[in-house]
C-alpha cells in the first residue's frame, strides 16, 4: 500500500481535507496523526540554558502553535534561569532581571512581608513561581499575595487560580503588548489587585477590581509619595524612600 503524507497549516484545514477525501474510492484510509513533539536540542556544552537556547527549542514549532502549561513540563528543561510565561496560548520568553529590578523586588518584599507577618493575613511568594489561571496562562509575577482564606489555591507545583494582589516589575525588555496582555488577564481572571512598577520612569501604578469586575487606578505615582493598598489594608510604600534604598 502506497503512503502519502501532507501537512497543513492548521486543524481546520486539516478537518476539511479528510471529509473531502474520505469519498474518493481510490482512499482507502485517511486519519489525523498525533502530533509529534520535537526533540530538545543538545543541552549547551556549559550545562546551561540561556535565552537563546530556550528560543531554539521554541522555534522548532510552528510560529502559530497555541501553547499550553503542558507544553511548558514536556517540551523544556526545569528549574530554568529564563523566565517563560503562556498568555492566551502566547509563549514569553524573558532573560533573568537586573541588579536594579531585583533590589526593588527584595526592598518591596521585605516590607509586604514584614506586614503580612505581623498581621498574619496571608502568604507571599516571589518569583520565579507559576500562577496557573488555566491550561492557557501561565504567568511568573514578581510578587504575589494570596489571602488566608484562600490558601487552596497554594498547590504543590505553584499558584492555581488568581492570586488576591500581583506586582509586575517591568524592565526594558518587557514589551508594551505583555504589559497589556497581563492587564487583560489579571483582570479578567479576578486579581483584586494589581501594582505596576516601572523602575525607569521610577513610577508605580495600582489598580483594583471594581463591583463590574474592571480594573479601577487607586494611585499612580512618580518620583514621590506614598503608595497605598486597598487588599493590605493599612500598608504603604514612600516610594522616594524605596527608589534610595534600592539604588544605594
Amino acid at each position: 500500500m502506497s503512503q502519502l503524507l501532507i501537512t497543513f497549516a492548521d486543524n481546520a484545514k486539516i478537518a476539511a481535507f479528510l471529509a473531502f477525501v474520505q469519498d474518493l474510492k481510490y482512499v482507502q484510509k485517511a486519519e489525523l496523526l498525533p502530533e509529534v513533539a520535537p526533540a530538545l536540542p543538545a543541552p549547551p556544552a556549559h550545562g546551561d540554558y540561556g535565552v537563546e537556547d530556550i528560543k531554539a527549542i521554541a522555534s522548532r514549532f510552528p510560529k502559530k502553535h497555541k501553547w499550553t502549561a503542558p507544553d511548558l513540563q514536556k517540551h523544556f528543561p526545569q528549574d530554568l534561569k529564563v523566565s517563560l510565561q503562556i498568555i492566551q496560548n502566547q509563549l514569553f520568553i524573558m532573560p533573568s532581571p537586573n541588579n536594579f529590578h531585583q533590589a526593588i523586588s527584595e526592598e518591596l518584599g521585605f516590607q509586604i512581608g514584614a506586614f503580612v507577618r505581623q498581621n498574619k493575613i496571608g502568604k507571599l511568594r516571589y518569583a520565579p513561581i507559576d500562577v496557573k489561571f488555566d491550561n492557557n496562562n501561565v504567568v511568573q509575577p514578581d510578587i504575589i499575595f494570596v489571602a488566608l482564606t484562600r490558601y487552596d489555591i497554594m498547590q504543590e507545583g505553584g499558584i492555581v487560580g488568581a492570586p488576591d494582589l500581583v506586582i509586575e516589575i517591568w524592565s526594558p525588555a518587557n514589551k508594551k503588548k505583555e504589559r497589556n496582555m497581563k492587564h487583560d488577564l489579571y483582570e479578567t481572571q479576578g486579581v483584586t489587585e494589581y501594582w505596576q512598577i516601572y523602575p525607569d520612569k521610577k513610577r508605580i501604578t495600582v489598580e483594583v477590581l471594581n463591583e463590574e469586575g474592571k480594573y479601577e487606578k487607586i494611585g499612580d505615582i512618580k518620583n514621590k509619595g506614598t503608595v497605598d493598598s486597598q487588599v493590605l489594608k493599612g500598608f504603604s510604600v514612600d516610594i522616594e524612600a524605596l527608589w534610595e534604598s534600592c539604588q544605594a
